[in-house]
């Protein structure tokens, strides 16, 4: 079954910029916030510069299949997205509850929760300042899924800058932390 193209959305536009031999293809939205960006090889002579409202303002037809690629994608990447957070809202449905307890066991701690441009998957960013940087490292380094025998686990990444200290978890590691975290006294 094939599913009829994806529509650009209402209010969004698609900006043309021909380089050499392609042309750059970059979905802005309403605000004129780039969305999403593609490629169009082999530009068709006489295209120039400029932002489109409708497929049908591209008259090249490999440059309108171009585009309607660049807003499919769009639409498949909000969707894995989507989906990615609600598997990670099923896994952990009071994370609310977890956060607020993370933050009495790391005072001052800064929890945030993002998407991970690349996978599209959940990440969970944790930041501690001065002592609860300590208090931030100690219990990450308590959960058994932090290290393998290799060392830190990969999907687990920590920063330190002056005093700040960040760790990142992406989405099956934040999952796994967190369900352990539910089960500590």
């Amino acid at each position: 079954m094939t599913s009829s193209p994806k529509p650009l959305p209402d209010q969004w536009t698609i900006n043309l910029h021909p380089v050499a031999n392609l042309t750059i293809l970059t979905l802005l939205d309403d605000a004129g916030v780039q969305r999403e960006i593609g490629f169009s090889p082999l530009t068709p002579p006489g295209t120039t510069d400029r932002t489109v409202g409708a497929l049908s303002e591209i008259a090249d037809p490999g440059l309108r299949a171009s585009a309607q690629k660049l807003i499919s994608t769009f639409y498949e990447r909000t969707a894995r997205a989507q989906a990615n957070a609600d598997a990670f809202g099923a896994a952990v449905p009071d994370q609310r509850h977890l956060f607020d307890r993370l933050r009495s066991v790391v005072p001052g701690c800064l929890i945030e929760l993002d998407v991970d441009d690349e996978t599209l998957a959940v990440i969970l960013k944790m930041t501690a300042t001065g002592s609860a940087a300590g208090a931030l490292l100690s219990l990450v380094a308590r959960w058994p899924g932090s290290i393998t025998a290799d060392g830190q686990a990969d999907g687990i990444t920590q920063d330190l800058d002056g005093g700040d200290l960040t760790m990142r978890l992406d989405q099956a590691h934040a999952e796994d932390f967190l369900t352990w975290f539910r089960s500590q006294p």
